[in-house]
């Protein structure tokens, strides 16, 4: 739903290369709230979270089927991106309160299996449908947003069914007026971030050779809906079955593979093997003339994705230590992901509008892919030290 959002607003309702970046760029950078949303999370019930991230998350797109322009349609995909940086947190706490060290890595690999499944069966009948009739999409939001609640109902009952569900915490302050003034509140949890990558040297690494690993993957999502739109100009049909489509199939088929792999191998030496690999991507994409080229550039970028998909998440529920700290150790991570979103999304299209070719980004994101490989290799030695 969201990816095609952004292809959507350039073929069909004439956005430009601004506004198709601020629909590219929105999931990604506005994760950079979700520190706050990891304290929010520590101080509620599961249920009760779930459910201000359905209203926040994932509401909005019901209500931009309706919507008569496209900034509204932006205001609306705006929004619920913000409401969207709540996931992480509570996502990596289930993980870590349900599944056991040696089942988590298993347990996520199937969870993205089905996940990814779900979605490629998604993306092939609206990419056809919207061939057909371009404002599909007025339907089938409120129709996936309704399949949403669903699921997160679903979570909510499990919670409680595994044990999972514990009650919230309550702030305590330090005893000082200053602690408790509505400012000092506010950015607490940028303050307990700073200290935690202070204290925390192996988190703070990993989150350094992440911050690096962006520079390509920002880079390529950003350019992906220009390159198949103004180099490429293909159908909706053709951009979903060569693009995402086929990338969630092969994350879908790897993804297990790879939470087996991840067990054995820890998260550094498989981000360092999967960045390393994900150098092929922008390269294939820069090479890209039709369907079929897109289509081997997808594959690559799938068996590469399944790896660091699951180090993403893993990575910092590992290095938490505690289930308590999960969800604060996510919510860095997830805003971090915010951090580098904003910069490298934006270079990225900036590179190319003043080139005027997709060269420039492209190989600056397959450099970031080496750096990043090498940074995660090298912290594997200070792991095991």
């Amino acid at each position: 739903m969201v990816f095609l959002l952004a292809v959507i607003a350039r073929k069909s309702l004439g956005a430009s290369k601004g506004e198709t970046l601020v629909l590219t760029a929105a999931p990604t950078v506005l994760y950079i709230l979700s520190i706050f949303w990891g304290t929010a999370l520590k101080r509620t019930t599961i249920r009760r979270y779930l459910l201000v991230y359905f209203c926040i998350g994932c509401l909005p797109y019901a209500l931009s089927a309706a919507v008569p322009e496209l900034w509204w349609l932006i205001a609306c995909h705006v929004v619920a991106c913000a409401g969207g940086a709540a996931w992480p947190a509570v996502n990596g706490e289930l993980l870590r309160r349900v599944y056991s060290d040696s089942q988590r890595g298993r347990a996520y690999g199937l969870l993205t299996a089905a996940y990814m499944l779900g979605g490629a069966g998604a993306m092939l009948g609206l990419g056809h449908w919207l061939d057909k009739d371009p404002m599909a999409w007025r339907i089938y939001m409120p129709v996936l947003c309704a399949m949403q609640a669903v699921g997160l109902v679903v979570l909510g009952w499990l919670a409680t069914a595994t044990g999972a569900e514990r009650a919230g915490t309550e702030r305590v302050a330090s005893g000082t007026r200053a602690d408790t003034s509505l400012i000092h509140q506010a950015f607490e949890p940028l303050t307990h971030m700073k200290e935690v990558l202070r204290a925390d040297r192996v988190f703070a690494r990993y989150e350094a050779a992440f911050m690096t690993y962006g520079i390509g993957w920002m880079i390529c999502t950003a350019l992906l809906p220009l390159l198949v739109t103004d180099k490429l100009n293909l159908q909706y049909d053709q951009i979903a079955g060569s693009t995402h489509l086929t990338f969630l199939l092969v994350v879908a088929a790897m993804t297990v593979p790879a939470g087996l792999l991840m067990d054995k191998l820890g998260a550094m030496r498989m981000s360092a093997v999967s960045f390393w690999f994900y150098t092929s991507y922008p390269i294939l994409l820069l090479l890209a003339t039709g369907t079929a080229s897109l289509t081997a550039a997808s594959v690559l970028y799938g068996i590469a994705a399944a790896g660091v998909n699951v180090c993403w998440m893993l990575g910092p529920v590992s290095l938490a230590g505690t289930a308590d700290k999960v969800p604060q150790y996510v919510a860095i991570h997830a805003t971090l992901v915010g951090l580098r979103g904003a910069i490298f999304q934006a270079l990225g299209v900036a590179l190319y509008w003043l080139t005027g070719s997709f060269e420039a980004p492209l190989l600056l994101a397959a450099a970031g892919f080496i750096w990043a490989g090498w940074q995660m290799w090298t912290l594997r030695k200070l792991k095991q030290g």
